[in-house]
């Protein structure tokens, strides 16, 4: 029997139909391309690859603030200026240092660097340096102020671009030669009075002081660097920190502040320079004991002694204490430091700006 051609077509048009709705079977989880999921992933994976650093978290440890015995011991170990000999017999074929660029009253820094992400600018309040910058937290910062020569003053020092000033007896004349001895040794060089910490003249919760850090890091690892310091303590307030000398030290977390009426330590050159007491003022390993002393003080050196008690202490404890790190990072030393110490290292180029 013969179909009529109509009937013919349509079978045909059917089948061709039948056939290309056969070809087409969706892929388990993908999409009209058969991508799949884990195609997906892969793809997302390249965008979280590009997302800012994670942000970089310091430790807090706790310690006790009324144990004096504490501040007794790290300066008991503060021996700093035997390291000052050893450069001094290192040294002797350096120039001396390179005079200091003027000051810029205005130049405290720049743009609030960072710890791992940007955050938002608040007045140096921030922990300053990226992740790859920032040092272990949870030592603490103990106080001395001996009237020495600081070790960053003798040539020698391979990662600074000049030598650390030392001052005459006056406190105030710089001396250009760091071959001079140490007063501390029976010299005539001596620490400088603009070495006392001082407070911002534009952001009353900044500070800028100079110290020593651990010679077990490494001397030529610190010397002459600035690091931007938080406490525990000291909610919202941020010290830059540059360090011109070196001791040892019961653990390597550990700052030493140069204060004035923070205790002599072992070596004390303060009865020839000042004619303080034999110990200096206070006592000979933790100082004065709260501000009313810092009267005992040359005029000179009482700013820098009421700074302790004013900006470094906590309401909690007004009569000083040595603050636990809470962050410190390594950042660019601003010129209202370098001005003072007249020293910078060669790879400053290498970090965030200070706070400002």
């Amino acid at each position: 029997m013969r179909l009529p051609v109509q009937v013919l077509i349509f079978l045909f048009a059917s089948l061709v139909l039948l056939s290309v709705t056969a070809e087409y079977v969706p892929s388990a989880g993908g999409d009209q391309l058969g991508n799949t999921e884990s195609d997906h992933s892969h793809n997302a994976g390249t965008t979280r690859g590009t997302a800012s650093p994670k942000e970089h978290h310091h430790s807090h440890h706790v310690v006790s603030h009324g144990d004096r015995r504490a501040r007794h011991k790290h300066h008991n170990h503060h021996t700093h200026h035997k390291h000052q000999r050893h450069h001094k017999h290192q040294g002797g074929t350096h120039s001396g240092p390179t005079p200091a660029r003027s000051p810029d009253a205005t130049n405290q820094g720049g743009t609030v660097p960072t710890c791992g992400v940007q955050p938002k600018k608040d007045n140096g309040t921030t922990p300053a340096g990226d992740q790859k910058h920032c040092e272990p937290a949870g030592g603490m910062a103990t106080q001395y102020w001996d009237c020495c020569k600081v070790a960053g003053a003798w040539p020698g020092h391979k990662s600074v671009n000049g030598t650390a000033y030392s001052c005459a007896k006056d406190g105030v004349t710089q001396l250009e030669d760091p071959q001079v001895t140490s007063g501390c040794q029976g010299g005539t060089a001596f620490a400088c009075n603009n070495h006392q910490p001082f407070i911002s003249a534009t952001n009353p919760n900044l500070a800028y002081a100079v110290g020593a850090r651990p010679s077990q890091l490494g001397v030529d690892s610190f010397m002459g660097a600035c690091y931007s310091i938080q406490f525990k303590e000291l909610p919202g307030k941020t010290l830059v920190f540059q360090v011109i000398n070196t001791g040892r030290y019961p653990t390597d977390k550990q700052i030493d502040i140069q204060v004035p009426g923070g205790g002599v330590g072992e070596l004390n050159t303060c009865p020839a320079q000042w004619g303080s007491p034999p110990d200096g003022w206070g006592r000979r390993y933790g100082g004065i004991l709260m501000k009313a002393q810092c009267e005992q003080l040359p005029p000179e050196l009482q700013p820098g002694c009421h700074w302790r008690y004013d900006w470094l202490a906590p309401p909690d404890h007004p009569d000083g204490i040595n603050p636990t790190i809470a962050s410190m990072c390594r950042v660019k030393c601003p010129t209202i430091l370098t001005y003072l110490t007249g020293t910078t290292r060669f790879d400053e180029a290498s970090f965030p700006d200070p706070p400002y």
